[in-house]
């Protein structure tokens, strides 16, 4: 995999085998730092024509309800009109993460055309994506 875009919080990889953009977060991020990781996901998405991302969450805890509505506000929607179709997501340990992530993708995958699939481990849901 080729390392696209790191901060503190985020790695993102070029997973080739799938196609997709590889998330791999760390700790409590919030505000600017879990911004720029979203902006560089759609610029990413963009550059490389992808439409499938797998979200590791393993290792990330809760994300703030201002950065949960930042995200259905304003990530989504360019990340969507950039092609954004399909996310495998590796459940956090964290039950706060989990539940933010839950109240993130359910307000959003109804009305639009991104699935979502949860996992509990990146075979699993590097299988999903590579059978979409």
């Amino acid at each position: 995999m080729q390392l696209l875009f790191k901060n503190d919080h985020c790695r993102i990889f070029l997973d080739e085998s799938i196609p997709a953009l590889y998330q791999e977060w760390q700790g409590f991020v919030a505000g600017e730092a879990l911004r720029e990781a979203h902006d560089a996901t759609v610029q990413l998405l963009r550059q490389h024509q992808l439409s499938r991302v797998l979200a590791d969450t393993r290792q990330m805890r809760v994300i703030p309800r201002a950065d949960q509505q930042w995200i259905m506000d304003s990530f989504f929607p360019r990340a969507i009109a950039a092609g954004y179709r399909r996310v495998a997501v590796v459940q956090a340990e964290d039950a706060f993460n989990q539940t933010s992530v839950q109240n993130i993708l359910g307000g959003v995958t109804q009305n639009t055309l991104l699935v979502a699939e949860h996992f509990r481990s990146v075979p699993e849901a590097r299988a999903w994506l590579q059978a979409q």
